[in-house]
């Protein structure tokens, strides 16, 4: 194999026994990664993290510790940052390690090339909005400081390594206080490794050639697949990041809020603190000097007297963790026999109904195709915003009792889940909302009521049935709409039940032909005996819902009221429901 490509998979690193030291990329670029949710500006999405090298401040990270993937122990530490530069968009640490057994096993690691990535450990000072990738905002750290360096045999940053012989550091010894400057010309840098690249993609092709020395097909280029085909780039973050702080204690006041959240990994840390030991954390991560006994004087700053928001975005972060979880877990019925969609904003959306589509037309030979027009009829739904909230006192936060706030997600929850149900069921009151077209949802001209209102019998739900399946598309084109949910009030209940119960008949003239066919859905905004049958929201759209942007369900939100020191917890929900289409329903008004 040549020499160039023999070093290219395993180029000795620049580790020094002697010295005890070592060179490595602590940052090898911009390193985009995927957080979760919330983001920094504090919307509820995952988002994309990038740091700017050119915004680090370095002053902490000369001389900070090496550690042991980020493990904030004293036998992890094995060493301390000796110096470090910034070139372009990468940083560049030299390691110096300590004389501790932990050190002398990692650098016979390194040696054996087992252990050869590196990771950043920072705090972000200013994030900037840098526009979005596959659909998630990206936020890029403009200020930030890294403060120590791991070794890990993963790296997140396929970048990130131990540097090889053939790209060392230059051999300077800079002040303790300085950052050393980079007098290495760039096509000393670089040449090295272009070089080693075309090395490497010649080899590759030519391996690939036919022994008989004919022309290969063209490559699909070697060079390219070489220099792209790499892993992600992403970048570890600290623990004593205010930013992952908050989100582990979030995970461990949303567990203590609602059995239905866990708290796993780094948030298992904060189980047992107490709100006022977060808002301690928080503060002194910060850089604040904090008395962690004088718990009102420690609350008011940590409710933003000082222009700190963390302690109420924790809170924020905490009571919609536990929020989400116990709104999932309502299930309320509509969602069965309505169909979610998007709505962008607050301004009129319009949907497409059954038919709206143009029917198919033969093509002849060299003929063309028919072209239709969507029909001006199309129903509106608008999305609307709606809140709520309480006022959490300073002397419960003084003494550490967020009750009212876990009580407070789980009425939420059922409060919201409750109100989007009789909203959407407020629809089918009476002969509901006036279509486009002037007439009810419910009318006899569009085929989808009973003329006369009778109670449940295999007759009438027949009748229902043959109803549905009878309906036409704009062009009348027949649908065949399949009826798949019976839903009634409570008081119906045990009539529906019956009506569609499977029995084992001694002849076949008892057969219950609609035994085992629909899903009874029962509902308490449905008054008397009135009863409907609903085809599936997939097939037939007759009411639509959904949330503005796609948050789904409540949010809350957390800020401190500057006169009383006491927290407003406001919920609010974006939501919309309308309906679009008569034929997917169909009402008897029951006796």
């Amino acid at each position: 194999m040549p020499d160039t490509l023999t070093r290219a998979l395993g180029s000795p690193s620049t580790l020094s026994r002697e010295a005890r030291t070592v060179e490595a990329v602590a940052l090898s670029g911009p390193a985009p990664a995927v957080r979760p949710a919330p983001a920094p500006d504090g919307s509820r999405t995952a988002w994309v993290e990038e740091l700017d090298a050119q915004g680090a401040d370095l002053s902490r990270f000369i001389g900070g510790p090496a550690l042991v993937d980020h493990t904030n122990r004293v036998d992890a530490a094995v060493g301390r940052v000796e110096t470090a530069r910034i070139e372009g968009d990468k940083i560049l640490a030299q390691v110096r390690f300590d004389t501790s057994p932990g050190a002398d096993s990692l650098m016979g690691k390194l040696e054996a090339g087992s252990v050869r990535g590196v990771s950043l450990g920072y705090i972000v000072q200013t994030w900037e909005r840098a526009g979005t990738r596959d659909g998630l905002p990206v936020f890029c750290a403009v200020a930030w400081t890294p403060h120590e360096i791991s070794f890990t045999p993963l790296p997140v940053d396929s970048g990130a390594l131990v540097r090889s012989k053939d790209h060392p550091m230059p051999n300077t010894t800079p002040a303790a206080d300085a950052v050393p400057v980079d007098d290495t010309a760039p096509e000393d840098r670089l040449g090295k490794l272009e070089a080693l690249v075309a090395k490497l993609a010649e080899t590759v092709e030519a391996l690939a050639k036919p022994k008989d020395d004919k022309p290969a097909a063209p490559a699909t280029g070697a060079r390219s697949i070489v220099l792209n085909n790499r892993p992600s780039v992403v970048q570890g973050a600290s623990y004593d990041d205010p930013a992952v702080m908050r989100r582990g204690m979030a995970d461990a006041l949303a567990a203590s809020f609602s059995p239905l959240v866990q708290a796993e990994g780094h948030a298992t840390m904060y189980r047992s603190w107490r709100p006022s030991d977060m808002a301690a954390a928080l503060l002194s991560a910060r850089g604040e000097t904090v008395n962690r006994f004088d718990r009102e004087a420690l609350l008011v700053r940590a409710l933003g007297a000082h222009g700190t928001s963390d302690f109420p975005g924790l809170l924020a972060d905490a009571a919609n963790k536990a929020l989400l979880a116990q709104y999932q877990a309502a299930a309320p019925t509509y969602r069965q026999i309505a169909a979610r969609k998007a709505f962008q904003d607050f301004k009129a959306h319009r949907f497409l109904r059954v038919g709206d589509f143009p029917t198919f037309h033969e093509v002849i030979e060299g003929g063309e195709t028919r072209y239709g027009t969507l029909s001006e009829n199309n129903e509106a739904v608008t999305a609307r915003e709606f809140a709520s909230g309480i006022v959490i006192g300073r002397k419960a936060l003084i003494n550490d009792d967020l009750s009212a706030l876990s009580d407070f997600s789980g009425l939420i929850a059922t409060r919201a889940a409750a109100f989007e149900d009789a909203t959407v069921y407020a629809l089918l009151a009476d002969n509901g909302p006036t279509l486009a077209d002037g007439k009810a949802l419910f009318d006899a001209a569009h085929g989808n009521k009973a003329g006369t209102g009778a109670a449940l019998s295999v007759t009438t739900l027949s009748a229902a049935v043959a109803a549905l399946r009878g309906m036409t598309g704009l062009d009348g084109l027949p649908l065949n709409v399949q009826p798949r949910f019976l839903v009634v009030g409570v008081a119906a209940e045990v009539a529906a039940r019956q009506v569609v119960a499977t029995i084992t008949p001694a002849k076949s003239t008892d057969v219950n032909p609609w035994g085992g066919a629909f899903e009874v859905i029962v509902s308490p905004h449905i008054a008397g005996n009135r009863w409907f049958l609903a085809a599936d929201p997939a097939q037939v759209p007759s009411v639509v819902y959904g949330w503005v942007g796609g948050a789904e369900g409540p949010q809350i939100s957390v800020e401190t009221d500057f006169d009383t020191r006491a927290v407003k917890v406001r919920a609010g929900i974006d939501f919309g429901a309308g309906a679009i289409d008569f034929r997917g329903l169909y009402l008897n008004a029951g006796a």
